[in-house]
């Protein structure tokens, strides 16, 4: 190679030799000594690269071939059921998952499936669950930590003020445990969890530079002041008459029902106002605060921009139309708000004594978070197996995703 050729290889685009829009020098690290023969050198790094390129090659075929040989001599005494579950967890991205296909409300499965309706409920009513918290939280927050209704027939500083001050310190209670527990504490260490990671480190996409400042933040002050207005709207018309009322006297059957159907109408509406904001200008201004949070915490579930809460919990406005009693009202905001921060835990389960006590995150929202264009409901109402948007969790199901958006 000429001087001029050896000047010219020197100068060449990061497209034409692989180092970038830099010189040499820079691309490689290394200060060319001074007399040194620049092609000399060129061709000495080269060969010093394609050694240690070599190397990790080895290296890597090195382990693909021990892992390989691993899984022959587990696999000769596992069976085939063992192999390929073994198959199945080094292709899954997540630490832990719950069994998969995630499935839905079996209420909507033909042909019906009695059995699977009544273990569905059962779950969700008569044993410790989110849905079973809620209510009862929601009969102790109306009996003992309420104004009376009489009192709500005006608006006044004083009752919506505690209203106010009840709704904060729940949130404050329910997402700090969660939070203190799996993730200062490490209670419960990764077992169980979704993905290894504990939170996002500090950016500057997150207000305060970290994630946990910026959820609290959004939680506390648009989060816990729009659900109080919702509520004390709700509580407003009741106790004026423009909402219908309902007492457990009046229709004991219907009282109930309400209580059971509050899910699926959640679900629905949690669908649509989804859907619409991920178009995309809803989602560049307001939803993609709450899409920072790839790997979500407690804290991140009621983490929206303000416009994303207007929407989220304008489903409570069903109770001027439905008949409803004030603990329908705090039960039905405690689904939308304390079962968002429940779901966004990163934790599929609480354990004690190495069993699991309660049922905690959603894994079908927590695949909403990895891939973004899927399950914009939840399993209480089967709309995205409706429209093609229902993720299970599974190999399958990510490919198909993949073809669609391809479309």
């Amino acid at each position: 190679m000429t001087k001029t050729g050896v000047t010219g290889f020197l100068q060449m685009s990061r497209s034409s030799r692989g180092l970038g829009h830099r010189p040499f020098t820079a691309a490689t690290g290394v200060r060319i000594p001074y007399g040194m023969p620049k092609l000399f050198y060129a061709n000495f790094y080269e060969s010093q690269r394609a050694l240690r390129h070599g190397f990790r090659l080895a290296c890597k075929s090195i382990m693909c071939q021990a892992f390989s040989y691993k899984t022959a001599f587990l696999g000769w005494n596992m069976g085939q059921t063992a192999r390929d579950e073994l198959a199945t967890r080094a292709a899954t991205p997540w630490h832990y998952h719950p069994d998969l296909p995630v499935t839905n409300n079996p209420l909507f499965d033909w042909p019906p499936q009695p059995k699977k309706i009544i273990t569905y409920y059962r779950d969700s009513w008569l044993v410790i669950s989110e849905t079973s918290l809620f209510f009862l939280l929601a009969c102790v927050g109306w009996y003992f930590a309420s104004p009376p209704l009489a009192t709500m027939q005006s608006f006044g500083a004083e009752w919506v003020f505690f209203v106010w001050l009840r709704t904060l310190s729940v949130v404050i209670l329910v997402a700090g445990s969660l939070h203190w527990y799996f993730y200062h504490y490490r209670g419960q260490g990764a077992t169980l969890k979704y993905v290894m990671q504990f939170g996002h480190r500090d950016a500057p996409r997150f207000h305060f530079g970290a994630q946990l400042y910026d959820n609290v933040f959004w939680s506390l002050a648009s989060g816990v002041s729009i659900w109080t207005a919702y509520e004390c709207v709700m509580l407003w018309g009741l106790a004026n008459g423009f909402a219908p009322s309902l007492s457990w006297h009046q229709n004991p059957w219907l009282f109930a029902a309400i209580f059971v159907f509050t899910g699926m109408w959640i679900a629905l509406h949690f669908y649509c106002g989804h859907r619409l904001l991920h178009t995309d200008f809803l989602y560049k201004t307001v939803h993609s605060l709450h899409h920072r949070n790839v790997n979500v915490g407690p804290w991140s579930g009621i983490s929206m921009h303000p416009i994303e809460h207007v929407i989220y919990f304008s489903s409570i406005l069903v109770h001027f139309v439905v008949p409803s009693h004030p603990m329908h009202i705090l039960f039905h905001m405690y689904m939308l708000g304390l079962s968002a921060i429940f779901g966004h835990t990163g934790f599929d389960a609480l354990l004690m004594k190495n069993r699991e006590r309660l049922k905690l995150g959603h894994f079908h929202h927590q695949l909403h978070h990895r891939y973004f264009e899927c399950n914009y409901g939840s399993v209480d109402f089967p709309l995205d197996r409706l429209f093609g948007t229902f993720h299970d969790g599974t190999m399958a199901a990510n490919q198909k995703m993949h073809k669609r958006l391809k479309r």
